[in-house]
């Protein structure tokens, strides 16, 4: 493993697993609903800007930067750089691809409506389970803080930020 895969892949887990430990156990630190929304955009803002700089990282270690390319007369093509951890790949690669949905030029085979239909189904979808799945992880901890368990989104946060650091870190592993 390199410097980046190493290190870069330990500290894309460290912070993935305090990012997501942070935002399960935000109930039991702060009691204002106003206040826990506020910081969980402050936890998106601080995860997209972790993101951004293992980009930037992944980038730099290429050689795919903005002055490399001015030297060269052009712009650095985006689809040439190779991330190397798992962060990188999740922002530059897209989750679903536009012209398999049909989204992009000519319709393949003429199915674009129906393709297009699926993947608008695939993002409702996807929306409604994370928020369900969330919604559901919030319930699951006042039901424990009701039985008198203490800190039970704390201990929820814990376990969820495990599971998140220790499968970052094993699937950015070169």
């Amino acid at each position: 493993m390199g410097r980046q895969g190493g290190q870069g892949a330990a500290a894309d887990a460290v912070v993935n697993g305090v990012l997501t430990g942070g935002w399960y156990a935000l109930p039991d630190v702060v009691a204002s609903r106003r206040a826990r929304g506020s910081l969980k955009v402050a936890v998106i803002v601080g995860g997209a800007a972790w993101a951004a700089r293992a980009v930037r990282a992944a980038q730099a270690a290429d050689g795919d930067t903005v002055d490399a390319a001015a030297e060269g007369g052009g712009d650095a093509p985006a689809a040439e750089a190779v991330p190397t951890t798992l962060v990188a790949r999740m922002a530059t690669e897209p989750a679903i691809d536009a012209q398999a949905l049909g989204l992009g030029g000519t319709p393949p085979n003429g199915v674009g409506p129906v393709r297009m239909v699926a993947g608008v189904a695939l993002v409702v979808l996807s929306v409604v389970g994370t928020v369900a799945g969330e919604r559901a992880i919030y319930r699951w901890g006042e039901r424990l803080t009701a039985r008198g368990v203490r800190y039970a989104h704390t201990r929820i946060g814990l376990a969820a930020g495990g599971v998140m650091g220790l499968s970052t870190w094993a699937l950015a592993r070169d």
